[in-house]
């Protein structure tokens, strides 16, 4: 058996693009752009951990029986949250960091209607409270602008196991000219479908500029999400990823194999 944990970070001023107006309008900022200050990359190492181990035994006259497994746990990835569009008027629209306010008197919403409902300012002020207070991050950095890269997806964990049987061996000499194997990826999610699956923000982008108000105070709306009954307020940060960008590793995979070794 063996095991290791590791941790790191990666931060950088910015995440360059193929060109340079790219790297400078989706940098994400809540400053100067032209002088970003050092944050998270958009690739940290993150939180990192295994356990693999493997046990066999004669079990039957023809050959040994193997069981082998690895767990794994790791960072799932990163982002920013931004606003979705143009807040501070620079003409780039995929860089500016929200200010997460200290409390629903810093919070300026525009009435609006979408899909049949209509959303008042105080219902999307009670909204977004209770979406702070749900989000580990946001609720720990009220008063302050997110920093870009600071939202972390949470850990996913997943088990792989390997079912070995030897068979054909007859003597010492003859090694182990036969094998079946069954290799169960995600072990974990055919055991429980919650288990195994990565999450990932519902989106990053959830609240929306709107021109000033009449004070000259920013103003904006916050994000929605579609249900079988109509929009409905964004009110938690992640899904699993197996309900959006369907990726195989959020489910089981079985393969069963032969192998016969020609002496």
């Amino acid at each position: 058996m063996k095991a290791a944990y590791t941790y790191g970070e990666s931060k950088n001023t910015i995440d360059p693009g193929s060109i340079a107006s790219g790297s400078w309008t989706n940098n994400a900022i809540f400053t100067d752009p032209n002088n970003p200050p050092l944050s998270f990359s958009a690739n940290p190492a993150g939180h990192r951990a295994f356990v693999s181990g493997s046990y066999t035994r004669q079990y039957f006259g023809f050959g040994a029986t193997t069981v082998a497994a690895f767990f794994d746990a790791h960072t799932n990835g990163n982002t920013s949250y931004i606003f979705s569009g143009d807040m501070n008027g620079d003409s780039a629209t995929a860089n500016d960091l929200i200010y997460i306010p200290r409390n629903t008197s810093e919070m300026n919403f525009q009435t609006f209607t979408t899909g049949g409902k209509s959303f008042s300012s105080d219902d999307q002020a009670a909204a977004f409270e209770a979406y702070i207070l749900q989000d580990d991050y946001l609720s720990k950095h009220r008063g302050q602008y997110a920093a870009r890269g600071a939202l972390f997806y949470p850990i996913v964990k997943r088990l792989d196991v390997s079912f070995i049987q030897d068979i054909f061996t007859t003597s010492a000499a003859c090694g182990t000219p036969g094998r079946i194997r069954l290799d169960i990826n995600n072990f974990s999610n055919m055991l429980n479908h919650n288990w195994g699956v990565g999450q990932q923000p519902i989106q990053n982008r959830i609240l929306s500029p709107q021109p000033a108000d009449a004070q000259g105070r920013a103003l904006y709306r916050l994000a929605t999400v579609s249900t079988a009954s109509g929009p409905v307020l964004i009110n938690h940060t992640f899904q699993t990823t197996a309900t959006s960008t369907f990726t195989s590793t959020d489910v089981y995979v079985m393969m069963l194999s032969f192998r016969y070794t020609f002496q």
